[in-house]
C-alpha cells in the first residue's frame, strides 16, 4: 500500500490529508510546531477566556470551496461549526463617513445614495457583472493550472460571454485597483472601499492585477457575506484533524522535517530533526516554495530547477495586534460597531503611499488597517460583555535599515492604536490587555511566513495563476518525481480555502 507523507499541517496539508485518508490512502502528517493548523491558530494570548485568531480569521473561502463540499458531513460530525455574518465589512473615513456593505442589495444602494450617490449605478452594474462572471471565475479557483480542464473551462467561458466579454475579463485580470476604481467610481470613499481589498493580497493600488480582488471581494461581500469559525478559526483545524484520525491517518506534532530523502532522483522519504526517517511513496510539501531547496541539500546543488525556486518572492510584511476589550470601539461612524471587518485606509492615495514606503523599507505613518470584530458575530470568543479585536496592519517592510522589529514593534503598535483612536475615541481606555505580533514574530511562529509575509508569497502576476510559484514548479508538482507541493505559495494562492490541498489530493487519487 502506498504511504503518503505530508510535510506541514497548514489548511492545505490538512485538507489533502483528510481527503486522501477518506479515500483509503495511508497518510501521515508531520508538523514542526506543537499545534496543528499552520497560519490558522486560535489562542488566549491576552487574558484567559479571550480567544484570538492569531493570523487568519476569515473562513469564507473554505465554506464555499471544494474541500467543504467533499467532506461536509464528516467535518460537521467532527465539530465544525461556522458563524455566518451578513455584515461583512465597512470602510470608515476621517470625516466620520462610512460605507458598510451588507448582504442586502437594496440596503447597500441606500447607503451609497446617502454617502456616494454618483456611484450607485456603477455598483448596480458591477453586481450584475459579478452575477455573469461568477459561474466562470469561481470554478477556476478549484481547477489545476495549467491543465486541459482549465482550457476547457476557458472555452466554456468564451462560449458564454463571447469574444468581447472574454477580452473584458482578461483586461480585468490585468488592471490595477486604481485603474479599476477610477473607471467605475467617482467618489473617493467608494474607490477606497474597493481598493483596500487589493492590499489584502499585496496589491498596492498601482500594481497590475489588483483589480480582480477589489472587484470580487467588494461585490462578493454583498452577495456572499463572511464566515467565521465558532469559537475561533481553529474550529476548522480541529474538525479536519478529526476526519484524518477517524479514517486511519496519523498526525505528529513537534516533528520538524530537515530533509526530503531522494534516491536516484526520486523522493523516497523524509528525515526529522530527531533523526527519525519516514519512508514514503509520495510526499506532499505544504511548505513555502522558497524553503523547499533547504530540504533538498543534495539536489539543490545539482539541479538548477530546484535552486531557482529560492527566487520565489514574498509579499510585503504584516503586523498583528490582538486586543482584549471591555467593550467594542465607539466608532465615530457608529454603524461600524456591527461589522466583522472595519477598514481604515482611508483613501487610494494613502494606500499607494503606504505600499511605496513599505516597499522602500520604511515604516508607513498611516498603514492600511483591517480590523476584525469577531465577537460581533461570535460572542463565545470572549467572556460575557467583553470583546476581542483582531488588527492586521497592511503593508509593512520586509527589512528595515538600522533597526529591527524587536526594537520598534511595541512602539509602532502604539502608533497604530493612536491611529485607530482617531476613528474610535476612547479605545485605549477599553483595552484590558494586548498582544503584538510583529512580522518577525510571524516568522518565529511559522517559518513559512517569511519575513512576516502572511500570504505565502506575493500574488503579483509574474508568480500567480499558472506561474505560481514559478515555471517548472507549477501543477502542484515539484521537478522531482514523487514530490508534490501545496499551500498558499501554489495555485490558487493565499486564503483559508484548501484549494491546493484538494488539487494535490485529486492528483494522488488517480
Amino acid at each position: 500500500m502506498s504511504k503518503i507523507v505530508i510535510i506541514g499541517s497548514g489548511i492545505n496539508g490538512l485538507s489533502a490529508a483528510a481527503l486522501l485518508a477518506k479515500r483509503g490512502k495511508s497518510v501521515i502528517v508531520l508538523e514542526s510546531a506543537a499545534e496543528f493548523g499552520g497560519a490558522v491558530r486560535t489562542e488566549e494570548v491576552t487574558l484567559p477566556g479571550f480567544k484570538h485568531d492569531l493570523f487568519a480569521t476569515n473562513l469564507s473561502l473554505f465554506a464555499g470551496g471544494g474541500v467543504m463540499a467533499a467532506l461536509k458531513d464528516d467535518l460537521i460530525r467532527n465539530g465544525l461549526e461556522f458563524v455566518p455574518s451578513a455584515k461583512p465589512f465597512c470602510s470608515v473615513f476621517p470625516d466620520g463617513k462610512s460605507i458598510g456593505i451588507v448582504m442586502d442589495r437594496d440596503a447597500n444602494i441606500a447607503t451609497l445614495t446617502r454617502v456616494a450617490p454618483g456611484d450607485v449605478e456603477s455598483w448596480k452594474s458591477l453586481t450584475t457583472k459579478l452575477g455573469i462572471l461568477a459561474p466562470h471565475l469561481f470554478p477556476i479557483l478549484g481547477t489545476e493550472l495549467p491543465s486541459f480542464a482549465a482550457a476547457k473551462s476557458l472555452y466554456k467561458t468564451w462560449r458564454a460571454i463571447g469574444t468581447e466579454g472574454l477580452f473584458d475579463l482578461i483586461r480585468l485580470l490585468l488592471q490595477s485597483s486604481r485603474a479599476f476604481t477610477d473607471e467605475h467610481f467617482v467618489h473617493p470613499e467608494t474607490k477606497a472601499l474597493a481598493a483596500i481589498w487589493g492590499m489584502h493580497l499585496d496589491y498596492g493600488p498601482d500594481i497590475s492585477g489588483g483589480a480582480l480582488f477589489s472587484f470580487l471581494e467588494s461585490i462578493g461581500g454583498q452577495e456572499f457575506g463572511m464566515v467565521l469559525g465558532k469559537g475561533g478559526a481553529d474550529n476548522l483545524i480541529k474538525s479536519l484533524v478529526g476526519v484524518i484520525k477517524e479514517n486511519g491517518g496519523t498526525l505528529v506534532s513537534g516533528a520538524r522535517v530537515t530533509e526530503i530523502i531522494t534516491t536516484d532522483g526520486k523522493a523516497t522519504g523524509v528525515k526529522t530533526a530527531d533523526g527519525t526517517v519516514y519512508e514514503a511513496t509520495k510526499i506532499i510539501a505544504n511548505v513555502n516554495p522558497a524553503l523547499i531547496p533547504n530540504l533538498l541539500p543534495k539536489l539543490d546543488a545539482e539541479k538548477p530547477e530546484v535552486s531557482k525556486v529560492k527566487n520565489f518572492r514574498p509579499g510585503l510584511g504584516t503586523m498583528m495586534i490582538h486586543l482584549a476589550l471591555s467593550d467594542l470601539p465607539d466608532w465615530t461612524a457608529s454603524e461600524a460597531r456591527g461589522f466583522n471587518y472595519v477598514h481604515i485606509a482611508p483613501y487610494v492615495d494613502d494606500l499607494a503611499m503606504t505600499y511605496t514606503v513599505a516597499a522602500a523599507g520604511q515604516l508607513p505613518t498611516t498603514p492600511a488597517l483591517v480590523i476584525g470584530q469577531p465577537t460581533v458575530s461570535d460572542p463565545t470568543r470572549a467572556p460575557d460583555g467583553k470583546h476581542v479585536l483582531w488588527i492586521q496592519v497592511r503593508v509593512l517592510p520586509l527589512e528595515m535599515v538600522g533597526t529591527t522589529w524587536d526594537q520598534v514593534g511595541e512602539e509602532y503598535a502604539d502608533r497604530i492604536i493612536e491611529n485607530i483612536e482617531q476613528y474610535a475615541p476612547g479605545l485605549k481606555a477599553k483595552i484590558l490587555a494586548r498582544k503584538v505580533l510583529t512580522p518577525t514574530d510571524l516568522e518565529r511562529y511559522n517559518a513559512n511566513l517569511i519575513k512576516g509575509d502572511s500570504l505565502g508569497g506575493s500574488h503579483h502576476p509574474a508568480q500567480f495563476f499558472f506561474l505560481r510559484p514559478l515555471p517548472g514548479w507549477t501543477g502542484h508538482k515539484a521537478p522531482i518525481k514523487n514530490l508534490f507541493i501545496c499551500g498558499s505559495g501554489t495555485w490558487p494562492g493565499g486564503g483559508v480555502g484548501g484549494g491546493s490541498g484538494l488539487m494535490v489530493a485529486n492528483l494522488l487519487s488517480k
